[in-house]
Parts: structure tokens; C-alpha cells; sequence
């Protein structure tokens, strides 16, 4: 949201608020399909997390993540066409990560990541811009793709363990 707002031209507060309700939806929709879907290598990495701990059950957590799928999409298409379409292909990248298991591999894993990371970058600049990208925005996602692409293997460093359990 912070790389959003400065990449657009002076926001609204309300196209703002719009923003982080985007992005914390979204990221909620994704963190609830990767968990629902990696609930194995959590009992190992993260077994404070609601799956791993009991909370809830994974056939609970797929029917909340198909919720949110649906309510990102409506809220998408309230705010515009293009951050509807915006939302679409972030779907379509967490079923490429989750359901057809890409992010188990791990080029595409980061070519998953990186594209979703750029997707919510561009749904939120979409919602501030309330119309395209300038040339601004896209010089600085185009910057944002190649340290992002170099860079995010990194992160997955840390739960190596749990990731031998897939």
C-alpha cells in the first residue's frame, strides 16, 4: 500500500481506506488458501497458525478461502473494471500456487509470488489512480518485478524443514 501511494498521483482519503481494505482482503484470501493447502508443513514451521493448532478445520478454511474469493471479486468490480480484472488474475495466480500445486516447485513458486506481489501492487495503484497506471507506476512495478525476481527465494530460507515434509 505504502509503494502504491507514492507511486500515484496525490489519493483520496477514502480511495485510501478502499486500498487497505483491498489489499488486507486479498492477502487474507491468499494466506487462507496457502495454509489451507501447506497445513502439513505448518505443524513444523508454524504450529501457532489456526490449521496446524486445531482451530479449524481445512475443510472449513477451503470454504472461508472460496468466500473471500467471491467477496474480492464483488468488491473488485464495485471500486472498478480494472481492479476487478486485477482481482481475477490474483485468483488465478493463488489456484496456480495452491490447487495446481506450483508452489511446490520452486521457480515457479517465485515467479507465483513475484506476479502476486505486482498484482497487489497494481490493484492497489489502480484504486488510488481511480483509472490506468501512468508511466511513473509502471517504470517503478517494472524496477519492483526485477528486485523481486532476484530476491524472493530468500524468504522461503527460513522453514526449510517443514518444507522437506511435501
Amino acid at each position: 500500500t505504502v509503494f502504491a501511494t507514492v507511486v500515484s498521483p496525490r489519493p483520496k482519503l477514502l480511495a485510501l481506506a478502499c486500498t487497505v481494505c483491498w489489499l488486507w482482503f486479498h492477502l487474507f484470501q491468499f494466506n487462507v488458501s496457502d495454509q489451507s493447502y501447506s497445513a502439513d508443513e505448518d505443524i513444523v514451521n508454524a504450529p501457532w497458525r489456526p490449521l496446524p493448532s486445531g482451530r479449524i478445520s481445512v475443510e472449513d478454511s477451503r470454504t472461508l478461502r472460496w468466500a473471500l474469493l467471491v467477496f474480492c471479486l464483488v468488491f473488485s468490480s464495485i471500486l472498478s473494471f480494472n481492479v476487478f480484472i486485477t482481482s481475477g488474475v490474483f485468483t488465478v495466480l493463488m489456484i496456480l500456487h495452491d490447487n495446481l500445486r506450483l508452489g511446490y516447485h520452486p521457480t515457479f513458486k517465485n515467479l507465483c509470488n513475484v506476479a502476486a506481489y505486482v498484482t497487489a501492487g497494481v490493484g492497489c495503484s489502480l484504486i488510488l489512480c481511480e483509472t490506468s497506471l501512468d508511466g511513473t507506476s509502471i517504470k517503478a512495478f517494472s524496477c519492483g518485478v526485477l528486485v523481486l525476481l532476484l530476491t524472493i527465494h530468500a524468504q522461503d530460507v527460513a522453514d526449510v524443514s517443514g518444507d522437506e515434509l511435501c
